[in-house]
């Protein structure tokens, strides 16, 4: 029985090979972009705002607080990270570092006509915003939005159930909840995760505890209360790890890990407005 099982998996596992082989060799060909994943930039004051979206989606997530901000005369530039907004299999032969460099890559698009550029990301957008933080002098503050530094039962998915999953199979379906279904109507994003992809985002996370410890900037950190990916310790290890003289930990009400589309969105772009100002 035992030499089945063994069997079974083995097959499995180069079932998987196979698999990946023939997306490397499909990515060759020309990318099309999701309709509503486009990047965006809006061209207004000195002041400008990059907003980094999160991990499968694109800057469609932003989409209404780059309306409010351009409103307010602040430029403000979305770019669609490298591996997203096209197909999940774009995203499995994308690499940690290449997400870093698009976001070093967009500081210095808005360098160019900002005296003042704030770095605000959403989820995984968050640890790379906190990856940048010292990459240009006109940096003067980081917005995390449910960043995360730990995650729910993270262990556990971390050293068991991932691990396993990534040698059997490229990709995990996502499931919502009903209300979360509504909300995600508004974001254009991928419905599967790349199993092999989770170790890219880990890296960043990585980099990013390390670069806490280096920001002196001002911070704004806001978190959702019951949010069912990150763990709440994550807000409190970006506050009480960072150099910053000023920096700020703010609770949303009870909202969906995307909290910026979710009921309470407004008390968070409140919060972003009166920490650019």
């Amino acid at each position: 029985m035992i030499e089945y099982i063994i069997g079974f998996f083995a097959l499995l596992r180069i079932y998987t090979e196979i698999n990946f082989f023939l997306i490397k060799r499909h990515n060759k060909n020309p990318i099309k972009i999701m309709k509503g994943a486009e990047s965006y930039y809006s061209k207004k004051g000195k002041t400008g705002a990059l907003l980094l979206h999160g991990f499968t989606s694109s800057p469609k997530e932003f989409e209404e607080l780059g309306k409010i901000l351009t409103k307010k005369n602040i430029t403000v530039y979305t770019p669609l990270l490298p591996g997203h907004g096209t197909s999940p299999e774009r995203l499995v032969v994308t690499k940690y570092y290449q997400w870093i460099e698009a976001v070093d890559e967009a500081i210095k698009v808005l360098e160019k006509t900002c005296n003042k550029i704030y770095l605000i990301g959403n989820s995984f957008g968050g640890n790379l915003a906190l990856v940048s933080s010292n990459k240009s002098k006109k940096i003067k503050g980081i917005v995390t939005l449910g960043t995360p530094i730990h995650f729910k039962r993270e262990k556990i998915n971390r050293f068991f159930v991932i691990p396993i999953l990534k040698r059997i199979k490229l990709f995990q379906k996502k499931k919502y909840k009903k209300g979360i279904k509504n909300i995600n109507k508004k974001r254009v994003c991928y419905n599967s995760i790349p199993l092999i992809s989770l170790g890219h985002l880990l890296k960043v996370i990585k980099l990013s505890k390390k670069s806490i410890k280096n920001i002196k900037k001002p911070l704004l950190i806001v978190q959702t209360k019951n949010d069912t990916v990150v763990d709440k310790s994550s807000g409190k290890y970006i506050l009480n790890n960072s150099k910053s003289k000023t920096k700020k930990l703010v609770t949303i009400p009870e909202s969906y890990h995307v909290f910026i589309l979710d009921k309470h969105r407004k008390k968070a772009y409140e919060e972003i407005l009166k920490f650019i100002k």
